[in-house]
């Protein structure tokens, strides 16, 4: 009968975690800030084309920020914000 040999691999130890701890966090808020700067991106945009006659500054708010909340789940996150501003533009001319 043959022999069989086998050979025996050490498990590998998980590599230690690089990232120090609440960095998870700190990447949380950035993603965040960066969301709240391009939300408020949007409402200056809109409030060159609008004037408050045409809506008011809460009420684009509101329409902005709900839009925006929609994509949240998105996997591509490029167009988002010219997503927005189309659907913000769409709900104004529909209520005029």
């Amino acid at each position: 009968m043959p022999t069989q040999i086998t050979r025996q691999v050490p498990a590998q130890p998980f590599p230690p975690d690089l990232a120090p701890s609440g960095s998870a966090s700190v990447e949380a808020q950035a993603i965040e800030q960066a969301q709240n700067a391009q939300i408020s991106d949007i409402v200056e945009h809109l409030l060159r084309r609008y004037t408050r006659e045409q809506i008011s500054l809460a009420d684009l708010n509101r329409r902005v920020n709900g839009f925006y909340r929609q994509f949240d789940t998105a996997h591509v996150r490029n167009f988002v914000e010219i997503l927005v501003e189309s659907l913000v533009r769409r709900s104004i001319s529909s209520f005029r």
